[in-house]
């Protein structure tokens, strides 16, 4: 049970430091790479998620009553894990809104430098004056 809990603990940290990683290039990047940044996530909570599992049936029950105090902390945390993941939603789409922004801007750009070349049945003329 004790292991259990350990394994738990340990996947609970590598997810939050996992998290704190996310939050910091999320800040400080103009493009980080998101679907990177999604599988990683992912991936540590499938590990996060596994390691729950295997406790639960290891013991039969979702809570285990002499070591009360190691699952009221592992609840805590992974309460404390899903805020932190709601945060960095927050964040990616603002990342995203941003990402359109710009996109509909350079759009609108390129519209504007099209319309000053010259179509492909004009002549090609060059004015001189003085």
């Amino acid at each position: 049970m004790k292991d259990s809990a350990a394994h738990i603990s340990k996947q609970c940290s590598d997810y939050e430091d996992l998290q704190n990683r996310h939050l910091e290039l999320l800040k400080a990047e103009q493009l980080p790479d998101l679907a990177q940044m999604t599988i990683e996530r992912r991936g540590a909570s499938e590990k996060l998620k596994s390691a729950i599992s295997e406790f639960i049936s290891t013991t039969g029950q979702p809570e285990f009553t002499s070591d009360a105090h190691d699952m009221a902390t592992i609840k805590e945390r992974l309460g404390l894990i899903l805020k932190v993941d709601e945060t960095i939603v927050v964040e990616i789409q603002r990342h995203k809104k941003q990402l359109e922004k710009s996109l509909k801007s350079l759009k609108h750009g390129k519209t504007t430098l099209d319309s000053y070349r010259r179509s492909q049945g004009s002549p090609r003329l060059i004015s001189i004056s003085r």
